[in-house]
């Protein structure tokens, strides 16, 4: 049994990551800042990755054998609005986590969820390598590649256990309404639920508005991509850097167009410009070969699957 401590333990990969491991018989360990929406195993703390004093204390208390960290602004329009705070959060509280595991003098391996949109804007169409130079085009991910030169740092000039996962888009049950397929998700339900109360809903009141549609991003479930980070903790080599992807970019319109399909009623979407992000990436693919020979990781969930989930997920809620 190891000990290990999930940062953002009550976020979005977090907690579908904590009901993982602990089926596998880990010995969990959180750090959460909001409180989280559903009860979660392991022992919780907490705070604030930006405050060192209390990183200090609960490293020293837990002296986990690993740490998953995820606590991040996530949210790339988020991070456009809060820049200084993205990069305090993801960036400096990165460092600050690596200080204080550091100090602790406890044998830790850290592994660093990065993401995949640290590349940026290529010239090439070609799926992402991890050789492909980074370009980040956002707070986001710009404060994600400090995060990452900080492991490499530690790893340099401390010797610390340091692997780093570029994971390209994931979602599934339980995802934020930041992000397209869960606002869409949750829109429906809500088109569903005034339906059922006015059969004769105007078009507009059936229209969901959403931004960029015609852009590609590779998607896989939550549920494959914590897999693979409990894989990653096993076999993935100190001081590399891997990608996670499924391979099969999908455009935003045909995934909106299916969730549109599994709705039970007619649902209305439309792109808006105001809605639009300047700087959206046309296409971000990946090759993930290079972590599928380390782990034997696969993903399994077809995508379909998991915009039914998703939007049973949010028909449950209420």
């Amino acid at each position: 049994m190891s000990r290990i401590l999930i940062t953002g333990i009550e976020g979005f990969a977090g907690s579908h990551l904590a009901r993982y491991l602990s089926e596998k018989g880990e010995e969990l360990f959180g750090i959460h800042l909001a409180q989280p929406k559903e009860k979660l195993p392991g022992k919780l703390y907490q705070g604030d990755i930006r405050d060192f004093d209390w990183l200090n204390r609960v490293i020293s208390r837990t002296r986990p054998h690993s740490v998953v960290h995820l606590a991040a602004i996530s949210s790339v329009a988020l991070s456009e609005q809060q820049l200084l705070k993205t990069y305090e959060i993801n960036a400096v509280g990165t460092l600050k986590l690596l200080e204080a595991i550091r100090k602790s003098d406890t044998k830790t391996s850290v592994l660093l969820i990065s993401s995949a949109d640290v590349y940026g804007r290529t010239a090439s169409d070609k799926p992402l390598t991890e050789q492909t130079p980074p370009r980040p085009v956002n707070p986001y991910a710009l404060s994600k590649l400090a995060a990452e030169e900080a492991g490499r740092f530690f790893h340099r000039s401390f010797n610390m256990d340091v692997v780093v996962l570029r994971p390209f888009s994931h979602t599934g049950p339980g995802q934020s309404p930041n992000f397209v397929f869960p606002s869409v998700a949750r829109r429906i339900v809500e088109i569903e639920r005034a339906a059922q109360k006015n059969p004769h809903l105007s078009p507009e009141s059936r229209t969901i508005k959403l931004g960029n549609l015609d852009v590609r991003r590779d998607y896989t479930d939550v549920r494959d991509m914590v897999k693979a980070y409990a894989l990653a903790l096993k076999r993935c080599q100190s001081n590399e850097t891997y990608n996670i992807t499924s391979g099969q970019p999908v455009l935003i319109r045909e995934g909106v167009e299916m969730l549109c399909r599994l709705a039970r009623c007619d649902v209305i979407y439309k792109s808006s410009a105001s809605r639009r992000r300047e700087r959206d990436l046309p296409l971000l693919t990946g090759d993930s070969s290079k972590f599928s020979a380390a782990t034997g990781w696969h993903p399994t969930i077809p995508f379909e699957v998991t915009l039914e989930d998703l939007l049973d997920y949010y028909r449950k809620l209420s």
